[in-house]
């Protein structure tokens, strides 16, 4: 479900970012994988953080 009003300040108007840098998140038992990006739902009036959410949830299933 996509966020669609601000909890803090009520602004309907949600962006998105993305973390940059060294800013992936990888599988915790796989230590040579390249891991996720991460996005955000942005709330573009007081720039509180709705979601985090990685860009490729299926680089995280167990695969025994």
């Amino acid at each position: 479900m996509e966020a669609t009003q601000c909890p803090k300040c009520g602004c309907k108007e949600i962006g998105k970012g993305k973390l940059t840098g060294h800013a992936v998140i990888r599988p915790v038992d796989k230590f040579f994988s390249l891991g996720s990006d991460i996005i955000a739902d942005i709330c573009t009036g007081c720039g509180y953080i709705l979601e985090m959410k990685v860009s490729q949830p299926e680089k995280f299933k167990d695969k025994r």
